[in-house]
């Protein structure tokens, strides 16, 4: 009996060494943009779902994919996300990160607005307008494609190159008839403009928005066994979103300063669905292709050969919790 005893006191002891080293918690510097399609991120954090993983996270913030990508090669963060673009730029340029979620879709989020005075009624009507625009980014891609559709050179319009944040005052003061933007920007702008500007058409048609959930090299080696309880919490965090918004809405209002019904306007075109699917494999592609062709990028590549990572991890987290997807 007393042999008996030891013997079951030696397993209790072995399971729980067991279950404390499954359950062993990591540091991990989380780069985040001031952005609200990376909502499912800050909202993770601060209901407490990383740390259900076993994850404690020292948020960093980040303004742009260009410094998230600079952060995940210099070691400053473990993980980030990155714009479709920005991901592209780093996959062509070797960076030393991979992806393996996407943390939100939405094209729609992206859209040219115009000034009434400027008698832009369709897309044609662009034609020798000044338009503000970011190069080498989603809404760029997508006027082009614009400019294509209705049969109009590359060159037909005049591009001034801006940011999200100053081509609303660019278009407000009469700088430019029309301006390529990002919500919340389109709404904020189209809100001050009184009456003045009008929505001419959203971009989702043309370009995926949102972007992909990165991990850096040298940390996904340390911690193979960890990177599917990252992706399952980060698909959680997701979930939470969908089915709470307003409530993710005033968290991440706190993050970005800014009031909750910035973010609900910016919620209002966004997805928060962790899968590729044929269309955002196809915007993927085609955004490879216009980097390349405007020189943003040294060479061609294809996505997909970038993928297979997110795919497999995609595919196990799945099967052990589809119901994450709902």
């Amino acid at each position: 009996m007393a042999r008996l005893s030891w013997a079951l006191a030696l397993l209790y002891a072995l399971l729980l060494a067991d279950t404390a080293s499954a359950q062993q918690r990591l540091n991990v510097r989380f780069g985040v943009l001031t952005t609200a399609s990376q909502a499912a991120f800050y909202v993770g954090v601060k209901q407490g779902i990383f740390a259900k993983y076993g994850f404690d996270i020292d948020v960093k913030t980040l303004a742009t994919g260009v410094q998230a990508n600079q952060a995940l090669a210099a070691g400053q963060v473990d993980w980030a996300g990155g714009g479709v673009e920005s991901t592209v730029v780093g996959w062509a340029t070797g960076l030393p990160f991979k992806a393996y979620s996407m943390y939100a879709k939405g094209g729609d989020s992206y859209g040219i607005l115009v000034r009434k005075d400027a008698a832009i009624n369709s897309p044609k009507d662009l034609k020798d307008k000044r338009i503000a625009v970011p190069q080498g980014t989603a809404p760029a891609q997508g006027l082009n494609q614009v400019l294509q559709e209705a049969g109009l050179a590359p060159d037909s319009v005049k591009r001034v190159n801006a940011n999200y944040g100053n081509m609303g005052p660019m278009l407000t003061s009469g700088a430019v008839e029309a301006m390529a933007g990002l919500e919340p920007f389109l709404t904020l702008t189209e809100e001050k403009m009184e009456g003045k500007a009008q929505l001419l058409m959203r971009l989702g048609k043309y370009v995926q928005g949102g972007g992909l959930f990165l991990i850096n090299d040298k940390w996904a080696a340390a911690n193979p066994t960890r990177i599917a309880d990252v992706v399952t919490a980060l698909w959680e965090s997701q979930q939470w979103v969908r089915q709470h918004p307003k409530e993710a809405a005033a968290i991440e209002a706190e993050f970005l300063k800014v009031e909750p019904r910035i973010v609900e306007l910016s919620f209002k075109t966004l997805t928060y669905d962790p899968l590729i699917d044929d269309f955002t494999a196809a915007s993927l592609q085609k955004t490879a292709d216009y980097l390349a062709d405007e020189k943003f990028i040294p060479k061609k590549i294809k996505p997909a050969d970038y993928l297979q990572d997110l795919e497999r991890v995609s595919q196990e987290v799945q099967a052990k919790h589809p119901d994450l997807l709902k």
